[in-house]
C-alpha cells in the first residue's frame, strides 16, 4: 500500500512539473500575429489585472475604442513596437506581448500577466 502511495505521489509531481514547464515554455506570439487576431474590428472582452472589465475594439488602421461598464467610450490607438503591441489613450499606455489561451489571448507586461482578451458571449 505504501508503495502505491509513493508511486501516485511521484506521478502527480511529474505531471504538475510538466504542466508548469509547458506553460513556461510557451512562447509569445509574434506581434504581427497578435495584431492579425486582435485588430479585426470586432469587440473583445478585456479583463484587467485590477479586476475591471471592458470591451476593447481594435481596427486594422491602428485605431480602436474602449467601452466601459457605464457605457462611456474612449478612443485608443495601437502600434507594433519591437516585439510588443502598444495600446495608448488618455488614461493608459501599455506595451504587451501575447500568448494564446483557450478562448482568446493573454497579454503580458514583462513577466506579469496583464489584459486577458476573449470574445464576449452573447
Amino acid at each position: 500500500m505504501k508503495t502505491h502511495v509513493k508511486i501516485a505521489t511521484a506521478a502527480v509531481s511529474i505531471l504538475a512539473a510538466s504542466t508548469t514547464f509547458a506553460a513556461q515554455g510557451q512562447g509569445y506570439l509574434p506581434p504581427q500575429k497578435a495584431v492579425a487576431i486582435l485588430a479585426d474590428g470586432a469587440p473583445w472582452s478585456a479583463d484587467a489585472p485590477n479586476g475591471r472589465s471592458f470591451k476593447l475594439t481594435l481596427n486594422k488602421d491602428g485605431t480602436g475604442s474602449i467601452k466601459g461598464p457605464l457605457m462611456f467610450a474612449l478612443s485608443v490607438n495601437w502600434k507594433v513596437k519591437g516585439d510588443t503591441m502598444c495600446l495608448n489613450n488618455t488614461m493608459m499606455s501599455k506595451c504587451l506581448r501575447f500568448r494564446e489561451v483557450p478562448g482568446g489571448l493573454q497579454g503580458w507586461n514583462d513577466d506579469q500577466p496583464d489584459l486577458k482578451l476573449s470574445r464576449p458571449v452573447n
